[in-house]
């Protein structure tokens, strides 16, 4: 059953990305043109915050050791058997952004 977190007022999310917290999980809320993405704000890599890395596009690459992600799918752009991060549904709804703190993708140390 989904879990519907309110992180803000979407008017207060630019183009990019910002770390919320959502149920006590630390995750990245992405704003890409019109579309939102919610990841895991921890790098399937070495564990590290990937909040702090840089978005172009639907690709938020890993400031420590440049791993980057598609935040769309979770999925590691450049090795197909890397660990995907986690990803969650996002909404917006009468202006508020809304992520589903119990869904998501695949755990890192989980198998696919």
């Amino acid at each position: 059953m989904a879990k519907w977190t309110d992180v803000g007022n979407a008017e207060e999310f630019v183009s990019g990305t910002k770390v919320v917290v959502g149920e006590d999980k630390k995750l990245v809320l992405c704003h890409v043109d019109d579309a939102w993405y919610a990841v895991q704000n921890v790098c399937p890599h070495a564990g590290m915050p990937i909040g702090e890395g840089e978005l172009n596009g639907c690709v938020l690459t890993c400031p420590f050791h440049g791993y980057a992600y598609n935040v769309e799918t979770g999925n590691n752009v450049d090795f197909d058997d890397d660990l995907p991060l986690r990803t969650y549904p996002v909404k917006v709804e009468a202006d508020r952004v809304l992520i589903d703190v119990e869904a998501g993708g695949i755990e890192p140390g989980q198998s696919r």
